[in-house]
């Protein structure tokens, strides 16, 4: 009997793979100043790893008008997530910042989260994707 019970289990598990479900994540960046360079944006998974450079994707997206810029991220697992992203103006490939290392270019995090000192936490910035497709607005400062 117990043989049987091993046997469908076995069929079970090589007939009906585990599917993962997935959409498409569009983002609009709001308040871009200005019409060239990069918006750099990085997808965190876990909250240890956020902001740190362990993503779960990064896009590099080119700008070349001010106001809106929109793009979509395709086939993304449905899950928690945070996004940090900066408008790399000058396409030098880095966040500039001053000497007291505050950043000089727009930056932005998905629930337009904040903190009063420093970078805002995962939680503050984490959302639910769970739509085939879904939208999010990020205003950058």
């Amino acid at each position: 009997m117990k043989l049987i019970f091993w046997i469908f289990s076995l069929i079970s598990i090589v007939s009906f793979p585990e599917t993962t479900i997935e959409g498409t994540l569009r983002i609009t960046i709001e308040n871009v100043k200005k019409d060239q360079g990069t918006i750099m944006l990085a997808v965190y998974a876990e909250p240890d790893n956020f902001l740190s450079e362990v993503t779960y994707r990064s896009v590099h997206h080119t700008v070349n008008q001010s106001g809106e810029v929109s793009f979509e991220i395709a086939e993304l697992p449905y899950g928690d997530y945070a996004i940090s992203l900066y408008h790399d103006e000058n396409d030098n490939k880095e966040l500039d910042t001053n000497f007291m290392r505050i950043p000089k270019e727009p930056y932005g995090f998905s629930n337009n989260a904040r903190s009063t000192f420093g970078p805002p936490k995962f939680k503050d910035a984490r959302f639910t994707f769970s739509s085939t497709k879904q939208e999010i607005k990020i205003e950058i400062k």
